[in-house]
């Protein structure tokens, strides 16, 4: 008893779980450690309970693979779960041996069960691996044979030992005519020199290489390709040489086309400078925000300023002192406004003479309506402006005749308009005298009779300054001009001739004074020559109305309108009335209303001409209200 207790001590200290049963497989011993590490008692666990231990999944196996130890009386290694005192299962081996007597008959089993848990992770890891290495092996497989490029490998000496299905697909050939030294067979001849002698140059010198060359495809043709390649070293020490080629065919074509383009743009360019700087114009470019970028030579050598100092906003010095400002807000306007506004502005020449140069403008949008750049001319207009300005002088010289011969037309009423307040002043004159004289001496008469003669010498006096003011030429005045008294004054002068002709002038005036910008001569020209086209349009004889009106607009407008009730303007003929020598009139040149326009316009305004209904025509001007501006503004 003692030796089975001293026994069982040691295996108690043993680092195993050892274990013992019956010979029929009856559990009946199991040491400390095992009861220890399963946290139950020798008597929950004897006899056949010691299948509580086990997994639930596990039972049915471990206990086939029991019997059949017991049947062959042999023992071998088994694996399963175990429950654990913390109630976490882990993998074990089970091991048994029996202990037979001489006649070969099972006494007794015994075994020891062994945690193989950290094994078993690491085994299940080690296949996870192998697995997500397979798999990733297979993905570099299919990646490599999927890409859209020649992918292949060599030893150190330059052989091929590998390509990928693009290149079998590309050659038309099995791996084995294209691996080794075969590639080179699919080389174009006129290249393989070259290529051998930097592949070679390469495997011996440098870690990586770099080529270009055709390869003949599957269909015999060659296409051009780029080959680049990189030496690496495996941890095993194994040297290998990874590349691919690169299909460049387009590429090369594409090269090709950039290089004719860029060649033909070249010379597109060196066409363009040259007509650039030899149009008889001058040329620019700006910027989005207005800033000079480029000027032509033509314009270089007009100004004689160097480009760097004209650059930029730097182009103002170049025009007259009078005209910066008003150039500058009009560019300003342009710019904000992306509007082209040719201006007309006077530019200093080399010798220091400046001449007048129309500035003209027009911008390149993108397709989201932004300035891209602005594009302009520069054209020299100074015999256009002395022309315009010979023109302007005529057509003063023009009205100048045209006033006279109606002051010579209206020679008859003006005379007797005059003799009126004549014949008054020698009849006041004599019953002034007639009162001073002794017995009849009457001072209020004769003091009343005075102040008539002074009276109707005013008249008179008031007369002839206005013949005189019309007849005389005198150079243009933009100023405030009462219009009122303007229309007046023609009234006045045209009264014994608008009276002959029976002919009665209705005005239609605001009640407020209106004041406009202008030259007061020639603004009653303008009103003189209307209103006697409005009479001679009417039979002589005939009891007719001419109508004046005016209307002030907000805008700062004056519209005046002079209606007649005549014969009226046929429509084809409302466009052309104003045209220098036509005229409607069997006796007239055709200048009058030609005259009119010019007046106008050149005092800003426009003038036109309509039809009345159901007989007549009407004449419609606009002028710029004075709204108390001074002359300068």
């Amino acid at each position: 008893m003692d030796t089975r207790r001293d026994a069982d001590a040691i295996i108690d200290l043993i680092p195993a779980m050892a274990w013992s049963t019956t010979s029929d497989g009856m559990f009946d011993f199991a040491n400390q450690h095992f009861l220890e590490y399963i946290g139950l008692p020798l008597a929950d666990i004897a006899g056949e309970n010691f299948y509580r231990l086990f997994h639930p999944d596990d039972v049915a196996h471990l206990g086939s693979e029991w019997r059949s130890i017991m049947a062959f009386k042999t023992g071998r290694e088994v694996e399963g779960r175990i429950r654990r005192a913390d109630g976490t299962y882990r993998w074990c081996s089970l091991r048994q041996k029996p202990h037979l007597d001489s006649k070969g008959n099972v006494v007794k089993w015994y075994g020891v069960v062994l945690d193989i848990e950290d094994r078993k992770q690491a085994e299940d890891a080690l296949k996870e691996t192998k697995s997500a290495l397979a798999a990733s092996e297979e993905n570099l497989r299919l990646i490599i044979n999927s890409l859209p490029v020649l992918v292949w490998s060599a030893r150190p000496d330059g052989s091929a030992d590998f390509v990928n299905k693009s290149w079998l697909d590309y050659a038309g050939l099995p791996a084995e005519q294209i691996l080794e030294w075969g590639f080179l067979d699919l080389y174009h001849p006129d290249d393989i020199p070259e290529m051998v002698e930097i592949w070679k140059r390469d495997l011996e010198h440098s870690d990586h290489t770099q080529l270009k060359g055709r390869i003949r495809g599957g269909d015999g043709r060659y296409r051009w390709f780029y080959f680049s390649g990189r030496k690496l070293t495996d941890a095993n020490g194994i040297v290998r040489w990874f590349g691919v080629n690169i299909d460049i065919e387009n590429l090369r074509y594409a090269e090709n086309a950039l290089r004719e383009s860029e060649a033909a743009l070249r010379e597109s360019e060196h066409k363009l400078h040259l007509i650039i700087n030899t149009i008889p114009a001058m040329a620019w470019s700006c910027t989005p925000d207005g800033r000079l970028e480029y000027w032509n030579q033509h314009l270089t050598d007009f100004v004689g300023l160097p480009f760097e100092e004209i650059v930029g906003f730097g182009f103002y010095r170049m025009f007259h002192p009078d005209d910066v400002e008003r150039m500058r807000t009009s560019w300003e306007e342009v710019v904000a406004t992306k509007q082209p506004n040719p201006v007309d502005a006077r530019i200093r020449r080399f010798d220091g003479e400046y001449r007048w140069f129309n500035l003209q403008q027009s911008p390149l949008l993108d397709q989201e309506g932004n300035v891209v750049r602005w594009y302009g001319v520069v054209v020299d207009i100074e015999d256009r402006k002395r022309a315009e300005e010979s023109l302007r002088q005529s057509q003063s010289h023009l009205a100048h005749v045209t006033r006279l011969t109606t002051i010579g037309e209206l020679a008859v009423s003006i005379a007797h308009e005059i003799n009126q307040p004549l014949m008054a002043i020698v009849t006041n004159a004599g019953t002034c005298l007639r009162w001073l004289q002794d017995g009849h001496t009457d001072l209020e008469q004769a003091r009343l009779a005075a102040e008539r003669v002074v009276h109707d010498g005013h008249r008179a006096g008031e007369i002839v300054a206005s013949i005189r003011a019309m007849a005389q030429r005198s150079p243009v005045r933009m100023e405030r001009t009462d219009f009122k008294r303007a229309l007046h004054d023609v009234l006045f002068l045209l009264r014994e001739e608008l009276q002959s002709r029976r002919l009665e002038v209705v005005t239609d005036l605001p009640p407020e004074p209106i004041d406009v910008l202008g030259d007061r001569t020639q603004l009653q020209q303008v009103l003189l020559n209307l209103i006697m086209n409005g009479g001679e349009a009417t039979p002589h004889g005939a009891e007719a109305v001419i109508r004046v009106s005016c209307t002030q607009s907000q805008e700062g407008e004056v519209e005046v309108s002079v209606s007649d009730t005549g014969q009226g303007i046929s429509p084809e003929q409302l466009d052309r009335v104003f045209e220098p020598f036509y005229t409607t009139k069997s006796d007239g040149i055709g200048m009058g209303l030609c005259i009119c326009r010019s007046i106008v316009e050149a005092h800003g305004g426009r003038i036109w001409a309509t039809t009345n209904h159901p007989r007549g025509s009407s004449f419609n001007f606009t002028l710029s209200n004075f709204k108390d501006m001074s002359v300068d503004q």
